[in-house]
């Protein structure tokens, strides 16, 4: 199985030090960031659709090989529930323009109070006007979607179900579709000024994951994104699931320098 492991999202001050060197600046970040890792989750999407310019910069600073992964903007998700969204989806899709050949998944991160029966019936609408140059894993959060009948939907319409280690979610994981798209994202106990380092140790949750993706048959490519919130530093995260699938450890400029100050 071929296996790309991100983080969701690079632009965290508190990496600033930790990942990115002390001395580089913000702009720079993404191009650094493309440098270790060749995926990354954009979460911004989720806030705000952006615009063409910051896409173009998005497409020059990083090179052809890398790929984006991109969450559907909450206006369609969660405020409108999937509802009469044709042009907030046109304007979504048209923002991406410049990183198309580079954009692999766009992910529809339902609320959790949206049901499978209450959500089944306008994703049909969307999949009937949404391109097919993307995949389009759905993350539902309420218990329904882990139900016989969606799981069975799913895998008729070969949607994927993402996998998720999110706090209050009890996701079986089952297999949907012909790819995984998986996020471990934790809870918000950690805030955000504390990012850049590993503040909770989930080597063997960690280490549970890898052993259950190691055991998955048939499903040639997965994504994986790791959040801050998991354990405080998702490049860290990422870095051990690395190594726990057996994958190269990824090394940045500030590990290396930290390494070799240990000598």
């Amino acid at each position: 199985m071929n296996i790309k492991i991100g983080c969701t999202g690079w632009s965290y001050q508190g990496w600033s030090g930790t990942f990115y060197p002390k001395n580089l600046k913000s702009k720079d970040w993404l191009r650094y960031y493309s440098q270790i890792f060749e995926i990354t989750e954009i979460n911004s999407t989720f806030y705000k659709i952006p615009s063409q310019e910051i896409v173009r910069r998005w497409n020059a600073d990083t090179p052809r090989h890398f790929r984006f992964t991109a969450k559907f903007p909450s206006v369609i998700t969660h405020e409108k529930r999937l509802e009469r969204v044709n042009s907030e989806i046109f304007s979504f899709l048209s923002s991406l323009v410049p990183i198309h050949e580079k954009v692999s998944a766009l992910v529809l991160q339902l609320p959790p109070s949206l049901s499978f029966d209450e959500a089944k019936p306008r994703l049909e609408e969307l999949f009937d006007i949404l391109p097919d140059d993307f995949l389009y894993p759905i993350e539902g959060r309420h218990e329904s979607w882990f139900s016989d009948d969606a799981v069975s939907y799913l895998k008729q319409n070969k949607h994927c179900l993402v996998w998720n280690d999110v706090v209050g979610i009890n996701n079986p994981m089952p297999v949907t579709a012909n790819f995984l798209y998986v996020r471990l994202i934790g809870d918000r106990t950690i805030p955000d000024s504390e990012f850049g380092k590993v503040k909770k140790d989930k080597k063997d949750l960690i280490k549970n994951w890898a052993n259950k993706l190691k055991n998955i048959q048939d499903i040639p490519f997965a994504m994986i994104m790791t959040n801050n919130h998991y354990e405080g530093f998702s490049p860290a995260t990422a870095n051990s699931l690395r190594i726990q699938l057996g994958m190269r450890e990824l090394i940045w400029e500030e590990k290396r320098q930290k390494t070799l100050g240990n000598f």
